[in-house]
């Protein structure tokens, strides 16, 4: 599985490759966006771990975008994301897709409750149920209806497979993004983030999440601390484990009364 990578959008520039740890995120000697070893000029920070990408904006640091938005301080990343800085945009990018079956029919999925959700764009916070097929396009009839001129009338049809959801392109002119990559077709499975135009974007969410591609190359390497293994319990209640302490204590009891009324008889 390809590495995370941090990616400008016409590759006029080398990837910024991103292992699992803390990579600062500054300017070179040219002015130009890199990976430095110079914290304390860092503009922002990346850190890679099991949970996924985090990035941490210097305090005071303006500038800073991720899909439009600003960020002030902490954000987590997902593949495919958009890092403005300055107007320099960076994606962030996995493995490829993969690719779509050859039998694209409707099968209703594994898992019928899959859906997408717009995490971007006019459909932000909006989630549409994976259940049958879902169209995308211009068209007043489309499911997932994108009113921008220029955008196909039918640009792609999503179908729920047993395999995940099918992202299928209807003829469209420019085609989709998935997680940061252009596609015509493609396989998509929880987690994955699919792009129409330039705003619209929309994340695969199930009840039962896959490890995502963040999970499975940022392995962090640290001591797992051994936790002791708990004494085994009694299969006896507490109060019957309580009852030879009670019975000595009755029988004490018992035997200095004995001799009170012994002794103090007389």
């Amino acid at each position: 599985m390809d590495a995370l990578r941090l990616r400008f959008p016409n590759r006029e520039h080398a990837d910024l490759v991103l292992s699992p740890g803390v990579h600062a995120l500054g300017r070179d000697g040219h002015g130009r966006v890199a990976l430095t070893h110079d914290a304390d000029n860092a503009v922002a920070q990346l850190c890679v771990d099991r949970r996924g990408v985090w990035l941490q904006v210097r305090e005071g640091m303006r500038g800073l975008h991720v899909n439009g938005r600003p960020v002030r301080r902490v954000a987590m990343l997902r593949i495919g994301d958009a890092v403005f800085l300055d107007g320099i945009e960076l994606v962030l990018l996995a493995a490829e897709p993969l690719p779509a079956p050859a039998d694209y029919g409707f099968s209703g999925g594994n898992d019928t409750r899959m859906v997408l959700r717009g995490v971007g764009g006019p459909h932000h916070g909006r989630s549409f149920t994976l259940d049958r097929p879902r169209t995308v396009g211009r068209a007043g009839e489309s499911d997932i209806r994108i009113s921008e001129s220029g955008f196909a009338e039918r640009h792609a049809l999503l179908e729920a497979h047993a395999d995940g959801v099918v992202l299928r392109d209807l003829g469209s002119v420019e085609g989709s993004v998935v997680n940061g990559r252009p596609v015509r077709h493609a396989l998509l499975q929880p987690g994955d983030q699919v792009v129409f135009g330039v705003q619209h974007r929309f994340v695969i969410e199930s009840p039962t999440q896959r490890s995502g591609p963040v999970e499975a190359t940022a392995v962090v390497h640290a001591r797992v601390p051994v936790e002791e293994s708990p004494r085994p319990s009694s299969p006896l209640p507490r109060s019957v484990r309580r009852m030879p302490w009670l019975l000595l204590a009755a029988l004490l009891l018992a035997g200095a009364l004995s001799l009170l009324l012994l002794y103090g008889a007389r």
